[in-house]
């Protein structure tokens, strides 16, 4: 339904030409105007029909030495169709006004250089996807309000500088799949929110056809990078094509406007990773400057993990265990061991004041709701993870401080007490978080085991991270600590046939430490995110 790749380009630039267009980048932004009025959009004229057939052209005069339009302009005009995309409003399609009958343009899309040797990428702040499409960007859109990632770049084989991007289609697919190129002239241009870390170019892409035989110098328009954000109106008459390109066969933008298939928003500059925010896409001169945060989107991970090959459980018909994600919403974890009690998985908190310490977490927002004055849903939603800040207090405590949270895998009995299950089919634990300070995971059994190994339970030590990190631990990993010296001893495995809670504990010299847990499950078949973002929200 919507297009995830694009077409190569490897032909149609050479080092010295694309250095030139993406030197010049900062004069070219002197032709953009950065608030017009907005009684004066400024439409140009097009013909009465929207849609045209993306012409095969000849080598001659089609696509004139001249400077004018590919087609003759018309006098009969009607008002643009297109309505303002603004990503807060939490729809991934927006409406051009040009549809065909197959309705499958303004889908937001990714490409990259991949097909001429690079390997760049978009990678998305969470799992893009949904129950009937798996690229469908509605959650993009739903945790951005508008369509943000990172441009990772990475040069790899090319001859020129690496990019990536994300587009849209004007006027979709015909019944037979091909693409639409539709006169959108009435449209006066285009208007943009945005932020990002890199400049970023507008292009107006006309086909495989027409782009070939213009030599990929399709008409385009460079924006300033903004880490603030801001709206960028432009007219139809401020794209060109660039400056390296010297070929015969010249289009105007208002030309292009004439039989434009899609609008292209493509980072392109030396290998790094550029975080961006779209926020809003209008015609010239609709946009009202719709905030685009950027601070939501993490760092790329420089040493992504693969997750590892499922160890074989011995009973895989019960782990039925389903990785949660923050940014989902809800404070319960489908743990699949449920006792009946419809109380398993639900977050709670711990801390050392039983044994005279002051320590607490402190919340960024009010926990409670009308039904639990205790549920941290508030919280979870506030920071699309478990987020807060531990501020260890040692009181009376001959030991570090230390604050916690955790989930019971059954739930509680009907003496309030937490059941205990056979988690063995799980294999283990993926975690997905950023802390300020070296959590420790750890296997609480039951009270009466815990009491019997002098509450030593097994534990693995993770990694402190403020840009974040996702970990997979199979059971074999949580061990009792060392300093433990008594006559009963368990192992990670042991430990899961008789497991009654998971608990991130957070345990320091005093001080204020943040963290935020945005993902877990389970080792086999977990699919915790391996990109996370930094920061508590």
């Amino acid at each position: 339904m919507k297009r995830t790749t694009k077409f190569s380009k490897a032909s149609i630039l050479g080092v010295a030409a694309v250095s030139t267009l993406f030197t010049a980048c900062d004069l070219i932004t002197d032709f953009i105007p950065a608030d017009p009025n907005p009684g004066d959009p400024k439409p140009q004229i097009s013909s009465s029909s929207n849609f045209i057939p993306t012409p095969v052209l000849s080598s001659s005069a089609i696509l004139p030495t001249s400077s004018s339009a590919i087609l003759p302009v018309s006098s009969n005009s009607k008002p643009s169709a297109f309505q303002t995309w603004r990503g807060i409003d939490g729809s991934q399609k927006i409406h051009t006004g040009y549809d065909t009958v197959t309705e499958t343009a303004g889908y937001w899309y990714s490409y990259n250089d991949q097909l001429d040797g690079g390997k760049s990428n978009i990678v998305w702040p969470v799992p893009k996807g949904d129950d009937y499409d798996s690229e469908s960007l509605q959650p993009i859109v739903d945790y951005c309000g508008g369509i943000c990632g990172t441009a990772s770049l990475n040069q790899g084989n090319l001859i020129y500088q690496p990019f990536a991007g994300v587009a849209f289609d004007l006027g979709g697919e015909d019944e037979y799949g091909n693409l639409v190129a539709v006169d959108a002239s009435n449209m006066g241009g285009v208007c943009v929110s945005y932020a990002a870390e890199a400049v970023i170019s507008i292009e107006m892409d006309l086909g495989n056809d027409v782009n070939k035989q213009i030599d990929y110098a399709i008409p385009s328009i460079t924006l300033p990078k903004s880490l603030g954000g801001t709206t960028r109106h432009i007219s139809w008459a401020d794209f060109q094509q660039p400056a390296w390109y010297k070929g015969g066969k010249k289009i105007t933008g208002e030309g292009a406007a004439k039989q434009l298939v899609s609008l292209q928003f493509k980072i392109q500059a030396h290998s790094g990773d550029y975080r961006f925010n779209i926020s809003e896409v209008g015609q010239y001169g609709s946009c009202t400057g719709v905030p685009a945060p950027i601070s939501i989107i993490g760092p790329v991970d420089p040493n992504p993990i693969d997750p590892p090959n499922p160890i074989d459980p011995p009973n895989p018909q019960d782990n039925n265990f389903e990785t949660w994600f923050g940014y989902n919403g809800s404070a319960q974890i489908n743990t699949g061991y449920d006792n009946g009690s419809g109380t398993s998985g639900h977050w709670f908190s711990y801390g050392d004041d039983i044994d005279g310490g002051y320590s607490v977490i402190v919340w960024p927002v009010e926990l409670s709701d009308e039904y639990n004055v205790n549920t941290m849903d508030p919280v979870i939603q506030y920071c699309n993870g478990l987020c807060g800040k531990a501020v260890l207090d040692s009181g009376s405590l001959m030991y570090d401080p230390f604050v916690g949270v955790g989930f019971n895998l059954a739930g509680e009995n009907a003496n309030g007490k937490a059941d205990i299950v056979d988690a063995s089919a799980m294999g283990g634990v993926c975690i997905s978080y950023t802390s300020s300070v070296a959590p420790t995971l750890e296997m609480g059994l039951s009270e009466e085991m815990d009491a019997a190994i002098g509450y030593a339970n097994p534990a693995v030590a993770l990694p402190k991270s403020t840009s974040g990190t996702t970990k997979f631990i199979p059971w074999s990993n949580f061990k009792q600590p060392s300093w433990y010296k008594g006559a009963k001893t368990i192992t990670g495995e042991e430990a899961a046939k008789q497991l009654a809670n998971i608990k991130f504990r957070m345990q320091k010299a005093p001080g204020e430490y943040d963290f935020n847990i945005q993902s877990i499950g389970p080792y086999n078949g977990g699919t915790c995110q391996l990109n996370v973002y930094a920061g508590n929200k």
